[in-house]
Formats: C-alpha cells, structure tokens, sequence
C-alpha cells in the first residue's frame, strides 16, 4: 500500500502561477527535486546538464530543495560558465508548480526509498526519466510503460534525457501516461486500499 498522498490538493496547487520570467518557452526544461547531497545525485546533473550544453541543446535545470552540497554545486556550475541553464530555487513550499510547468522531472539519485518527489511528478502530469533506484520500475513499469527507468550510471541518464529530447512524440507519449500512473496515488484510492488491508487483517 503506497502512502497516502494529498493529490486533490497537489493539483489544485500545480496551478499556481510561477515568477513571469522564470520559464522560457524555447527551453527543454528538467526538474530536479530533493535536498542536495551526495545520495541525491544531483552532482551526475550538473555534469549532465553541461554535456547537454556542449551538444547545443536549449536545456534549463531548476533545482528545488537546499542541502550541504549546495555551495559545491554553484561553484561548479560558476566555473563551467552555465549559471544560464541552471536555477537554484531553493526550498519551496509549493514545489508542484514547477515541477508541473517543467517538460521532465528527472532522479540522479544513488538511492531512494519509495520516491515521493517522482510520485507527485506523476500526479501533476509531469514525465519522469530516473535512474533505477528502489521503487522506480514499480512506478513506471519494468518494462517503461509510463516512465524512463535507467541504468543507475550517468550515462545512461544522459542518454534517457537525450532520447526524450530528440523524440518529442516520445516524450509526449509519456505525459499522457504520467497522468494515467498519477490516478494510482489518489487520495480515495490510497485509502481504499489501506482499508481493504486492514480489514483482511481482522478477518
């Protein structure tokens, strides 16, 4: 039984409005979510979103959440001359607005429980390209019915990110079923099934 989520009103907040000149149209934009540290990955990123550069592609990374590695991460992107195709937005309290606005929220993580961050992604109709940590084939399918699920290298996610870039109907094709995965983390659902368990227990 998945953790009962607030998926009415995650979806009531996706809708609000976001800073005007934060999202380009003519941008391939990635979202990350989560604090950032070592396990989190978000180091394998910023080497990506480089390569991304270096490939000519109109990439734009917003990173929500804050964390030790923090300060590392901005110097990095400082001394590699993209701050333009990176965005630090801190902590939120409504991350679900940007993440719905986002075209992928994407996992670098080394490992995760049951990512909840994925999961709200999939409940605001947001495609997910992660690397293969616990839970993710569980959520997408073992065979990426209704995600990208990678080998857990930064390669590979690069190379998830890429093929979603260069196949726009791909891409599309998984916001679709996103939304259709993002039904199974319901409020009523989740609850109903918890139910269900407890009263097979107290038969």
């Amino acid at each position: 039984c998945y953790n009962t989520m607030e998926a009415e009103k995650i979806c009531l907040l996706k809708d609000e409005p976001v800073e005007s000149d934060l999202f380009h149209p003519d941008e391939f934009k990635l979202v990350a979510v989560g604090k950032i540290c070592h396990q989190k990955g978000f180091d394998r990123l910023v080497r990506i979103i480089k390569r991304l550069c270096e490939e000519s592609v109109p990439v734009h990374l917003y990173a929500l959440g804050c964390g030790p590695e923090q300060e590392e991460m901005e110097a990095y992107v400082r001394k590699e001359g993209i701050e333009a195709y990176y965005s630090f937005l801190g902590y939120q309290t409504n991350p679900y607005k940007y993440v719905a606005k986002c075209d992928l929220f994407v996992c670098a993580s080394w490992a995760e429980g049951f990512s909840t961050a994925a999961a709200e992604a999939l409940i605001v109709g947001t495609p997910v390209c992660t690397v293969d940590v616990s839970g993710m084939k569980e959520m997408l399918g073992h065979n990426n019915e209704f995600g990208i699920v990678t080998k857990n290298d930064e390669d590979s996610l690069y190379a998830g990110i890429v093929e979603l870039y260069n196949h726009p109907e791909k891409l599309a094709y998984y916001k679709k079923q996103s939304t259709i995965r993002g039904t199974i983390f319901q409020t009523d659902e989740t609850v109903k099934k918890v139910e269900r368990l407890l009263i097979s227990l107290n038969r």
